[in-house]
This record gives structure tokens, C-alpha cells and sequence, in this order.
């Protein structure tokens, strides 16, 4: 009975301890990700709309091929990071924003 309380402990004394992904807006990667994203979605929205599709639809396509892209990133990115996605996600949210107040 005290042989595998003894070997679960030496297991996780050497294991290496789990860390969670931070989120910070004020971190470089972070605001990488944000303007990464934005610029993504804003020049697929622009695009988009000079091949005259209606704003919503134009919006929609931009923010949905970012999307894909920026999750393609991060799962080729090791270790996959939510923080990441996130600031990806607030990059879309602002160009979408964007692309609904200004007049493209």
C-alpha cells in the first residue's frame, strides 16, 4: 500500500509544474496578436467590400478566415495558448467594430 503513495509522490515532486497562460494586453505577444488580427480582419473586410459585398456579410468572411487562420496558428504553435486566441479575438472584435462605424 505505501509503495504507490510513495511512487505517486516522487512522480509528482519531478514533474514539471503546470502553467497557465497569462493574459496580459500590455505584453508584447499579446499586442502583436491584437494588431495581427485586426489587420487581418480590416484588409479582408476592405477586400470584401470593393468586391461589393453588403457590409455584414463583408464583416462576416473577414472575421471568419481570421479566425481560421489564427487558430491554424496556434495549433501548430506549441504550446497551444488561449491567452493568444483571445487577444486574436479582441483584434477581429475591434475590426469588425471598425468596419461597422466607418464607411468602406
Amino acid at each position: 500500500m505505501r509503495t504507490p503513495m510513495l511512487a505517486l509522490a516522487v512522480v509528482c515532486t519531478l514533474a514539471p509544474a503546470a502553467r497557465g497562460d497569462e493574459f496580459e494586453l500590455t505584453a508584447i505577444d499579446k499586442e502583436a496578436h491584437v494588431a495581427a488580427s485586426y489587420g487581418i480582419t480590416l484588409t479582408g473586410a476592405v477586400i470584401a467590400r470593393r468586391l461589393e459585398l453588403p457590409r455584414w456579410q463583408a464583416a462576416a468572411v473577414a472575421a471568419a478566415a481570421t479566425i481560421v487562420i489564427a487558430t491554424t496558428k496556434e495549433l501548430i504553435d506549441d504550446p497551444y495558448s488561449w491567452g493568444d486566441q483571445l487577444a486574436n479575438g479582441i483584434g477581429i472584435t475591434a475590426a469588425v467594430g471598425f468596419v461597422f462605424v466607418v464607411q468602406l
